[in-house]
């Protein structure tokens, strides 16, 4: 075979194996691949997710460690955006933008088994989150409670990307409304006063909860530094004077609990959708995500 006619041949066998991988690859010609574009759920919302405690043996509002990984895992699978209170706050009081598919995490009451199981897991994703804290949890020691952060954690995990709120300073019980009983939660209703045998007026309320937030958020201040306010009510319980008395305090956000839904740039009462229940699988997670993408 004349020496032209089989150089032809042999560039013509190698053309055609180029096409042939690029067929059987998923690639072009160009050797350009082909990416299926990352799915929008929605946009310009948000969908604030909570927490309780962590632990191995689950119950009620506790979850295990290796299932509070997989929902991790399950947001990240599914193109869900993490993104911080900070920058959620922005949205809000700014008008900053945010990433589609957007999530903050959250946890409420400050057990310590955020520092020693969510913590370690939420760094290793790359995710920020925060934890609403009953502060005198925090300050005074109950050997007979779950133990709860203390100031060193919750400094270390500042530096890590992590964020800490008010819970309340210690409202987060029910108490008596009456000479009956009556326990009902403290932030949001008067109490019953004993030594003087009738209900607080409506201004000794207003200055109980005053006090006790004002003291919550001085204590956070003094010891992570000047931040923003935000409150998560005790129980998701509130009513107008709560309302008042927080904003006059600057308090720019309130969350709630057991209110689900997704949120927009005018909601400052903050829906969130429980993802701490105990046997909550991470299907069942992006189910119970899926059902407020369009609301």
């Amino acid at each position: 075979m004349p020496r032209v006619l089989l150089m032809l041949t042999m560039l013509c066998l190698g053309l055609l194996m180029v096409g042939c991988q690029s067929v059987f690859s998923g690639d072009s010609p160009a050797g350009a691949s082909e990416q299926l574009p990352i799915p929008i759920y929605y946009e310009d919302k948000v969908l604030v997710l909570t927490y309780h405690h962590i632990d191995p043996a689950e119950l009620d509002f506790t979850i295990s460690p290796d299932r509070f990984v997989t929902h991790l895992e399950a947001l990240k699978k599914h193109n869900y955006n993490v993104v911080s209170m900070e920058d959620y706050r922005q949205y809000v009081t700014k008008g900053a933008s945010l990433p589609p598919n957007a999530v903050v995490i959250t946890f409420d009451d400050g057990y310590e088994s955020f520092y020693r199981y969510a913590y370690p897991a939420l760094k290793k994703m790359g995710y920020p989150a925060t934890n609403f804290i009953v502060v005198k949890s925090t300050d005074v020691l109950n050997p007979k409670a779950l133990p709860h952060l203390t100031w060193d954690q919750m400094r270390e995990m500042k530096q890590n990307g992590m964020s800490f709120y008010n819970h309340t300073y210690d409202q987060h019980r029910h108490e008596n409304t009456n000479a009956g009983g009556n326990p009902r939660a403290m932030l949001a209703n008067p109490l019953f006063l004993v030594d003087k045998n009738r209900p607080e007026t409506h201004e000794e309320y207003k200055a109980r909860i005053r006090q006790d937030l004002a003291l919550a958020e001085k204590r956070l201040d003094e010891e992570l530094g000047d931040q923003p306010n935000l409150l998560a009510f005790p129980y998701g319980q509130y009513n107008d004077t709560v309302l008042e008395v927080g904003k006059e305090l600057g308090i720019d956000l309130f969350f709630l609990y057991l209110q689900e839904g997704i949120n927009d740039r005018d909601d400052t009462l903050v829906a969130r959708v429980n993802a701490g229940q105990a046997g909550l699988s991470a299907e069942d997670l992006l189910a119970k995500l899926k059902r407020y993408h369009d609301r």
